[in-house]
């Protein structure tokens, strides 16, 4: 027993970051897919409509799973919980390649248990939703939607991408706003308020178009458990694949183009590939990012 905890011990410690943005990314689903299954299927249960929640409920409860999520991981991993962020912390904030991976694979997985997890607690009453043994994708009575993002009908494709874009784009300009030492920064431990009230708000007002992925793990992840599950191949053939460029690749653009325009326009800290800088940069290999996890860090005046 004690050898089996001993190994058990050096596997954490070898991948606490993996397991930090896994339980962090998990809480995300846990509670947003939680909480549609709760007011969708539940809506107009023993005739009173509304009893179990409404829009601005689900809204609500997205945004607390993200802050959550921040708060269960922002200390050991900097809580990404999002491929869009590590992208662009890669790719703009000198995020040490040798970890962007890892965090991605942990982000899904996160998602993706969290997703069986929230189905297994709310079969039965999905199985009365539907009203058979069959599991829908699209149709008056589907559940997929409880779990991944499709397009407004009355929207082109074009405007759903662009939502999707924008929308992460307006999300993680807020982040490394809230982050900035220069700026002003929320309090060590505080950043979740803030992202609180970033989803909460991009939810309420951008939210329609597309149901706001803003992650491409979030939809991902719970996607694959879907699959698994017997959903069928319309997870990933509805209206011209738009997993991979509505919830995928148009928050991984936002991602890059959010932060890159605060750091264009506003950031002087030492850490961006974007401020000019008087000497090395010695970002250490093994640290994760700072503004995404409400760490203290220097700024470069």
């Amino acid at each position: 027993m004690a050898s089996l905890l001993h190994r058990w011990h050096r596997v954490r410690q070898a991948h606490k970051e993996e397991f930090a943005e896994f339980w962090g990314a998990f809480m995300v689903i846990l509670f947003g897919a939680g909480v549609e299954c709760e007011v969708r299927l539940h809506y107009a249960e023993h005739g009173m409509a509304g009893a179990f929640g409404n829009y601005l409920q689900c809204r609500i409860a997205w945004a607390a799973g993200i802050a959550l999520g921040c708060w269960a991981s922002g200390g050991i991993s900097g809580a990404h919980l999002n491929p869009a962020v590590t992208i662009a912390m890669r790719a703009l904030r000198r995020f040490p390649e040798r970890k962007v991976l890892s965090y991605i694979v942990a982000q899904v997985l996160g998602c993706f248990a969290a997703a069986l997890v929230v189905y297994a607690l709310y079969h039965d009453s999905i199985a009365v939703y539907e009203g058979g043994v069959a599991r829908t994708v699209v149709g008056p009575r589907a559940t997929a939607g409880l779990f991944v993002t499709f397009p407004s009908s009355v929207i082109a494709s074009s405007t759903a991408y662009m939502t999707e874009m924008v929308g992460t784009a307006t999300l993680l300009f807020l982040v490394a706003a809230m982050g900035d030492q220069g700026n002003w920064a929320l309090r060590r431990g505080a950043m979740p308020i803030g992202l609180f009230f970033a989803v909460l708000a991009i939810g309420s007002a951008l939210g329609y178009n597309t149901g706001y992925a803003l992650n491409p793990a979030r939809d991902l992840g719970p996607r694959m458990a879907l699959a698994l599950l017997g959903y069928g191949k319309e997870l990933w053939t509805h209206d011209g694949a738009y997993w991979l460029f509505g919830p995928v690749l148009a928050p991984v653009v936002g991602g890059l183009l959010g932060v890159g325009l605060y750091d264009a326009f506003l950031y002087t800290g030492d850490d961006s590939v974007l401020t000019e800088h008087d000497g090395p940069i010695t970002l250490e290999d093994g640290a994760h990012d700072s503004h995404f996890a409400d760490v203290e860090h220097d700024r470069v005046e």
